[in-house]
């Protein structure tokens, strides 16, 4: 049996710079890492220690993993110092990601503020490669400002396939579109009270402006889903620090959760 701790090398194909503080790594495993959308990955800076990302990149290609980083601490401080042939090392995929099977068929409408795209971008390319199984689909994605607006490139080739409305808090020159927040692009959509998915992730005060929103529009705890970002340590439910207030684990348990099935305080 494969020791759940010990991590397999990756090499850094390519480096990416999103912002000034957040770069995305195109990573080859030594083996395909079979992934479902919404699952993480934990991320080795040899000598430093380890993180966890989402996997941001497409569950059809497994033979590459790409996952975007800011730098905030000292293993993501180590890994932006890192280029095109080193080594990271790589556990996973771990948690719980979304329930495409019975997601299948339905609306589906993400909303994402911030980096909280990454940990719904492999659920939009995953519904990207088969478009047919779902009904019709939305991104609203918000910023701060127009030039922290991150993965541009996944934005444009998903707009071939589905709907992106965009909105940044404070405009810059040159930004024609949206400025307000991004749960005020629900009120440009013409959505059914059923047959409708929601997908939530960003930061703790838009997850909760956003579930909250959408309970007052109708739609039950039971039609959203929440990509939960809490601070999580060995990845397999071991450390306790990323559990909820009804004794379930991020790491484990999620990231991803039905809102039905969790305290609403812990939905941030």
């Amino acid at each position: 049996m494969l020791n759940p701790y010990m991590p397999r090398l990756a090499h850094i194909v390519d480096v990416v710079d999103e912002t000034r503080d957040v770069k995305t790594f195109i990573l080859r495993p030594e083996s395909a890492i079979r992934f479902e959308p919404g699952q993480f990955i934990m991320i080795s800076a040899f000598g430093v220690g380890e993180a966890p990302f989402a996997i941001a990149s497409s569950p059809f290609r497994p033979e590459l993993i790409e996952v975007s980083i800011r730098a905030v601490g000292n293993v993501t401080r180590a890994l932006h110092r890192m280029e095109k042939g080193d080594v990271v090392g790589i556990r996973g995929p771990y948690g719980n990601g979304f329930p495409v099977d019975q997601i299948k068929g339905h609306n589906v409408v993400f909303i994402a503020g911030g980096t909280g795209i990454f940990g719904i971008s492999s659920f939009v390319w995953y519904i990207f490669e088969k478009r047919d199984d779902f009904s019709d689909v939305y991104l609203l994605y918000g910023v701060r400002r127009p030039s922290l607006m991150m993965r541009r490139y996944d934005l444009e080739k998903w707009r071939d396939r589905i709907e992106v409305f965009l909105t940044v808090d404070v405009p810059e020159p040159g930004w024609n579109g949206h400025v307000g927040l991004v749960t005020d692009l629900l009120d440009r959509l013409s959505l059914p009270r059923h047959d409708v998915v929601f997908a939530l992730c960003g930061p703790p005060l838009m997850i909760k402006f956003a579930y909250y929103k959408l309970r007052k529009m109708g739609y039950g705890a039971d039609q959203i889903f929440v990509s939960l970002e809490r601070n999580m340590k060995c990845g397999i439910g071991k450390c306790g620090r990323c559990m909820l207030s009804n004794g379930l684990y991020v790491c484990k348990d999620g990231p991803v959760f039905r809102c039905d099935q969790i305290p609403e305080r812990d939905i941030e």
